[in-house]
This record gives C-alpha cells, sequence and structure tokens, in this order.
C-alpha cells in the first residue's frame, strides 16, 4: 500500500485462513528502504474431542466367567467385561499388587438394587481395538450372593447398568486357547519332577517343555470359581485349600479322581489350581474329556492328552504322529464333511407336534481347526467303539461342527442322487456353513431347538439307500473336488427311542437292520438357551456322540457320560436331542474324499457322509 508523504503511521488489515494446529507468521513492511518485521501468532480453533459412552454388550452375554465364558459369577473369581469403548485403545495389565480398582482409567462398579450397596471390583487388564474392548477384573468375595447391576467407567463416563448374578461357586476350566474350549490349560509332572505342558507329542517348542500325560503322572489344572476366600482377595493368597469347604472331584474320561490339593494358585489372586496324580488305569487318547465337579456342578468340558506308559505320542488318536507334531508346533489341521441324512419321528413328543414325517436334509462344511481344538473336530473321526464328548458354547451349526474352527470357501458344492435329486448348497451366512433343505418346513415345538438341519419335515421323503454324489466347483480356500458315499439299510429300534433318559443310570439301546460293515452313530444334545436371537439361539450344551459297528445291535453308553450333559430345561426352552442313525464307514472312494487348497497341499480329511435313522427331542434329567 501508499503511504502518503510526512504520515507517522498507516493503517491496514490482514486476514489468515483457518490452521490445524497452532503456528505463526512473519510480516515485513518496508518504509524508505527500512524494513520493519512484526511475528504474528496464529491459534488453531480447539477442537473438544467426542465423549463415547462405554457399552456393555455381546453374546450370550456381556459380563462373564474368564474361563469358560459362561453367564453367572461366583465369589472371589475372575470375570471379563465385552463390549465397545469400554476402555482407550491399546493392552494395559495390572503389574503388581495390590490390584486396584481403576487401571487406565477404567473401574467396573457392582451395585445391589435392593440394598444400595456399590462394590468396585479388581481390575487385571483392559484390551481395546478400534473400539471392541473387553476388560477383566477380580471380584471380591465380600460381594455376596445375589442379582446386582454392573457399570463400567471410562475416563469419568458410565455406561448403561447390565443386570448380573453372583453366586456362591461356579468353577470354570482355563483351556490352552483361552476360548473356554478344547485343550486345558494343564501342566503334567513326569517322575523325575519335570513340569511339561500338556500336548500330543513329546518335544521342546522354544525351549519349553511339552508332552502328553501318562498313566500314574501328577497333573496341575487351572481354573477360576472354587468359591470365596477369607483373605484379601487383590494380592497373592499364598497356599489356602478348598477342599474343606466344597466337594471337588476331577472327573477324566467321566471317571472321578480326589484331587490332592485344590484352592487358590498361591501367587496370583482369583486363580485356582488343582493337583491330582492320574490312575494307573486311566484311559487313553488326545482328546480324553477333563471336568471338574464342585458340589455337584460340572464345569465346562475340556480335554487332556494322555499317552500309554512309555509313548511319547498320545494314543489312540485321530491322526497320524506327523499331524499331531505339526499341531504341536501351532500348525493346523484342515477337514471337509458333509452329511446326508434322513431321520424319521420317534417317541410321543415329535417336535412336529404329532404329524408323522421324516426329517430330509443336507449339510456341511470345510474347517481349519488349530491343535487346542482337536476335540471339535475328533467328533467327525469318531472311530467305531468310541465315544466323544464336548461341552459347547455356541449356535445349531456351532453345536455340530464345533464351537470354534475357520471355516473355508469351496466355491459351489452341489448334490446329486437317487430319484434325479440334482439340487445345490446354499452358504448359511449365520453359521458358515452349507445347508440344502431337501423338504419344506412343517409345524415344529414353539419352545425346543433342534441341531442343525431342523425342521426340514416331509410327509414324502425322496432320499433313502442308493448313491450319492458331492461336487464342489472350488473357490477362494478350497479347489475342485468329487467325492461318491453309498447308502445302505436304515436300523430299527424297538419300541422306539426313549421319550427321557436318566442320567444317573446307563442307557443301552438295540436295534435290528442296517449292512455288513456300516457303523451307528448315536449322538445326544441337551442344553439350555442363554442367548443370541429367536431364530439364532445361543445354547450352552453338551454334545456326546457314540459309535458302534452295525452288526452288534446294541450299545450301552455309561452314566458317567452322561451326567455330563446339562439337564433339559423343564420348560423346554433349551435344546434336547437323541438320534441313532447308521451309514457306511467311510472308505476310499466311498465316503472319504480328498480337496486341494488354494494356499498349497491338501486337506487332512474329507468325509462324506449318509445317516438313515431315528430321532426325538428327549429330555435329559
Amino acid at each position: 500500500m501508499a503511504v502518503p508523504a510526512g504520515s507517522s503511521q498507516a493503517n491496514f488489515s490482514i486476514t489468515a485462513g483457518a490452521v490445524s494446529s497452532n503456528t505463526s507468521a512473519l510480516l515485513t513492511a518496508w518504509l524508505n528502504t527500512t524494513s520493519q518485521r512484526i511475528v504474528f501468532s496464529l491459534t488453531a480453533p480447539v477442537t473438544q474431542p467426542a465423549v463415547s459412552t462405554p457399552v456393555i454388550s455381546g453374546i450370550p452375554g456381556g459380563v462373564l466367567d474368564a474361563a469358560g465364558y459362561t453367564p453367572n459369577l461366583p465369589q472371589g473369581g475372575v470375570f471379563v467385561v465385552k463390549g465397545t469403548k469400554l476402555c482407550p485403545d491399546g493392552v494395559v495389565q495390572a503389574n503388581s499388587y495390590p490390584l486396584n480398582t481403576a487401571l487406565n482409567g477404567v473401574s467396573i462398579t457392582f451395585s445391589s438394587p435392593s440394598s444400595g450397596i456399590n462394590v468396585a471390583s479388581y481390575m487385571i487388564s483392559t484390551y481395546g481395538n478400534g473400539g471392541t474392548s473387553q476388560l477383566a477384573a477380580l471380584l471380591p468375595s465380600t460381594v455376596v450372593p445375589g442379582t446386582y447391576s454392573v457399570t463400567v467407567t471410562s475416563n469419568g463416563v458410565s455406561s448403561a447398568p447390565v443386570a448380573v448374578t453372583v453366586v456362591q461357586r461356579k468353577f470354570r476350566l482355563f483351556t490352552a486357547d483361552s476360548s473356554g474350549s478344547g485343550a486345558a490349560a494343564l501342566q503334567n509332572i513326569d517322575s523325575s519332577g519335570a513340569y511339561h505342558y500338556n500336548r500330543f507329542t513329546t518335544q521342546s517348542i522354544a525351549g519349553t517343555a511339552i508332552s502328553p500325560a501318562h498313566p500314574g503322572d501328577f497333573l496341575v489344572a487351572y481354573g477360576t470359581g472354587l468359591g470365596p476366600v477369607s483373605v484379601p482377595d487383590q494380592s497373592p493368597p499364598g497356599v489356602l485349600d478348598l477342599r474343606d469347604q466344597a466337594r471337588i472331584q476331577v472327573l477324566i474320561g467321566g471317571e472321578p479322581v480326589a484331587p490332592l490339593y485344590a484352592g487358590r494358585s498361591p501367587n496370583y489372586p482369583g486363580l485356582d489350581q488343582l493337583n491330582l496324580q492320574i490312575p494307573a488305569d486311566v484311559i487313553t487318547g488326545c482328546t480324553v474329556a477333563l471336568q471338574v465337579s464342585v458340589d455337584g456342578q460340572i464345569s465346562n468340558s475340556a480335554t487332556i492328552a494322555i499317552a500309554p506308559a512309555g509313548n511319547d505320542t498320545c494314543s489312540p488318536a485321530p491322526v497320524s504322529s506327523d499331524v499331531l507334531s505339526r499341531l504341536d508346533q501351532g500348525g493346523s489341521l484342515t477337514l471337509g464333511s458333509f452329511t446326508v441324512a434322513q431321520l424319521s419321528v420317534s417317541g410321543s413328543r415329535p417336535p412336529a407336534l404329532g404329524i408323522a414325517s421324516v426329517n430330509e436334509s443336507a449339510f456341511g462344511s470345510f474347517v481349519k481347526y488349530s491343535g487346542f481344538q482337536l476335540g471339535s473336530a475328533a467328533a467327525l473321526l469318531n472311530p467305531v467303539g468310541s465315544c466323544q464328548l464336548a461341552r459347547i458354547v455356541g449356535n445349531a451349526a456351532q453345536l455340530t461342527f464345533g464351537a470354534v474352527g475357520t471355516r473355508l470357501d469351496p466355491g459351489a458344492v452341489s448334490l446329486t442322487g437317487p430319484g434325479n435329486l440334482n439340487q445345490t448348497f446354499v452358504l448359511d451366512n449365520s453359521s458358515g456353513a452349507y445347508v440344502l433343505p431337501l423338504s419344506a418346513s412343517g409345524p415344529q415345538n414353539v419352545n425346543l431347538h433342534l441341531p442343525l438341519g431342523f425342521p426340514s419335515f416331509n410327509l414324502a421323503p425322496i432320499l433313502g439307500a442308493g448313491s450319492y454324489q458331492l461336487t464342489g466347483s472350488g473357490g477362494a480356500d478350497v479347489g475342485k473336488f468329487t467325492a461318491s458315499m453309498n447308502v445302505g439299510r436304515p436300523v430299527t429300534i424297538p419300541g422306539g427311542l426313549p421319550e427321557s433318559v436318566d442320567r444317573t443310570k446307563d442307557l443301552t439301546l438295540t436295534w435290528s437292520g442296517g449292512s455288513p460293515g456300516d457303523m451307528v452313530s448315536v449322538t445326544g444334545i441337551s442344553g439350555t438357551t442363554i442367548g443370541g436371537t429367536s431364530s439364532i439361539p445361543v445354547f450352552d450344551a453338551g454334545r456326546l456322540i457314540c459309535t458302534a459297528s452295525a452288526n452288534a445291535g446294541t450299545i450301552t453308553i455309561p452314566s458317567s457320560l452322561l451326567q455330563q450333559l446339562p439337564v433339559t430345561p423343564a420348560d423346554q426352552s433349551g435344546i434336547s436331542y437323541l438320534s441313532v442313525s447308521v451309514g457306511p464307514q467311510p472308505a476310499a472312494g466311498d465316503g472319504l474324499f480328498n480337496a486341494p487348497l488354494v494356499a498349497g497341499g491338501n486337506i487332512d480329511g474329507g468325509f462324506f457322509l449318509g445317516a438313515l435313522g431315528l430321532f426325538s427331542t428327549t429330555n435329559y434329567q
């Protein structure tokens, strides 16, 4: 700008655009070749961060025990809270004792609506990733059993309350992959006193000794929920045996073993441990069922690997020792399994409300399992004359294929068979399984739920004996494949299946029919509905699968296994099921198939199974 001669000052305006952060600008003015410099400070507008409200949520619930991930919290036990925005992103772990009631700006409060008492939990860890959160904390032993409202406060903002029930005891086993199922978190102690993590094979991985247990070995199992203690919960309790406060038994393969110690782990608040010696006559195997009974309440079902004396690898094994070694080293097991099933309604409580009908369906999946979840895969590998037991929290498809595992994409899959059968499977996005209803849905029991493939009732059956073919076009994970299977004669159960099963007594079933060499499978499922939606409920259920040769004509399921199935709810609001079916034992070209993996190599096993038989909505009491 021009300044008139003789002027002593000049006025002018300066305009600056918005800046994203505080900065400065230099203004230089010239007057008769003399410069004047002025520095201006530019301040960015202050933006208040949006306040995020923490939300407790999850299936089956947002507040669960930290081992089995089921509702109801035991006094003095470790629990988790799931949801969104419960804490800042990142992982923060309490690194000293005593534990505090706040960690990373987060606290958890239990409030009693009846008494007005508020109790803060002791914080163990916070985890956040993109808003998804999980907190771990210890419930004080002083919180008496009852119903509470639980809130999470994160950096001064509190969540909406969630109703939670506190009980005196509810023991759950920790598992090796922290999923609440599969291989238990165990340490074997051999005759020399050396500690090994329980695995399928004997070796050292990154300096850590692993091995299966053996008859006569000592064992340490870990969990939470044995009950309240009188010492401060927030500090290491030292040796604190609780056997005089509750009846505690460890069940290995359904057989009870009295623990030598059952109480708090001396160095860790809220963590319980059970020390025991494995009986000399224990059943051996790679996925032997392991549970704990506390005052008659059964824990979640986990598995333990037990080898015969002198063996370095668990046996009998559902897969080769090379595969077991691969699983111990962090590898995976990939299986394909498809079933064509025709099951007639049996008993006086049919889910079709008295309509004489059959259920016809086909379903299957390709699943990748970790070594810790071999027990879920073992049901597909069930040899004749064996039983497999699993405790699963999941939907109907997960009761069939196991609660964990990664579903793989095989592309379009079609089924052809007798009577010009030619249909293409449909991917069920809610379960990740391929399903093919072969008949129209019929009326069903309005409360009781059934496994995958139900309801699909038909008064004019289209399945039966004959040859079936499975064809896959190839997809993102699994390449092209084909499979064949022949179905023979069904079995007949005199008098049908029982309407009710007394779990305290052995269950004997007899049959006639079947083709020579066929395998009979008995499947029992019972549990409660604990979440989900009306169309996709989530269950806490037990699943028992036992097999026998069709030639045997009979099978007896011991009460020790039946008692590990939960009691069926009296109001039929849960899931309850018993079936006896017959089909060919898988063999090369007749039930066994292979398929390439897009990433290289092949699946470890493919099973195309046919099932003809009976089912009933049997109560387990």
